[in-house]
């Protein structure tokens, strides 16, 4: 017993031989070779992530297609190790998989992008949507002597990507199935893209790079610390849902 490998051991191994590399696994043979009933393990180990991942990469796999969006996933799962063995958390880093392929980059520059983007969307997705209203009353309300002092509260779902390409005029254009205003675009032009849940579900947008800049400086900097030029951004900002509440600095 005292030479049988540990679990750990085993689970380590396993995943090697999935993965399709060096093992060592006290595999018995039978009427099939070792490797023959490990490779029935292994085409359902890449089938059941590459499903996975078409599920949470749609837009991609539409800009690709079937076969080509088959051989990244494989790719991905056969060089990216689950760390979580929850399905459901697995695809990150799929834009790293598509970045790494030159003649995928070369056919679709901004595929990455929207890789990117698609991850996003599952991270927001986690988020319950808040019905609760800014405060514009109690807002309206802060002494001018403790503006400098006020906080805003980024809501929980933002995410935010800058992106060289318009990333979410590409998302929408496939998403809507319009393949002339995917043709209509300016691949040249650059989006930073915002996205957020609220009551209506996941919002994906395109948002001035100054609204942007705000919504970062607000996660680490009172308002008397954010560039003044920023703080016009405030107003489309709240209506937006960007931000939850605000407090006074020292002040609960």
């Amino acid at each position: 017993m005292s030479d049988s490998p540990s679990l750990a051991s085993l689970q380590q191994q396993f995943s090697q031989a999935l993965h399709y590399q060096t093992y060592a696994l006290p595999v018995e043979e039978g009427v099939a070779e070792p490797d023959a009933l490990l490779q029935v393990y292994r085409n359902n180990f890449v089938m059941t992530l590459s499903e996975y991942l078409e599920v949470v990469y749609p837009v991609v796999h539409a800009l690709v297609g079937e076969d080509c969006f088959n051989a990244l996933a494989r790719h991905h799962v056969l060089n990216t190790p689950m760390l979580d063995a929850r399905a459901d958390q697995y695809g990150d880093g799929f834009d790293a998989t598509i970045n790494a392929i030159p003649n995928i980059i070369d056919a679709v520059p901004y595929l990455a992008d929207i890789a990117t983007l698609e991850w996003l969307i599952q991270a927001v997705n986690k988020h319950a949507s808040c019905a609760t209203d800014f405060p514009l009353d109690a807002l309206a309300q802060v002494a001018p002597e403790d503006f400098d002092a006020l906080k805003l509260t980024v809501a929980p779902s933002v995410r935010l990507l800058q992106s060289r390409f318009p990333a979410a005029s590409i998302w929408h254009a496939v998403t809507d199935n319009d393949g002339n205003a995917l043709q209509a675009l300016d691949l040249s032009e650059s989006e930073t893209v915002l996205l957020l849940m609220n009551e209506q579900g996941i919002q994906l947008q395109a948002i001035n790079a100054e609204e942007a800049s705000l919504i970062v400086a607000s996660n680490e900097s009172t308002l008397g610390g954010i560039d003044p030029e920023l703080l016009k951004h405030i107003a489309p900002a709240v209506q937006r849902g960007v931000f939850e509440h605000f407090n006074i600095a020292d002040q609960p």
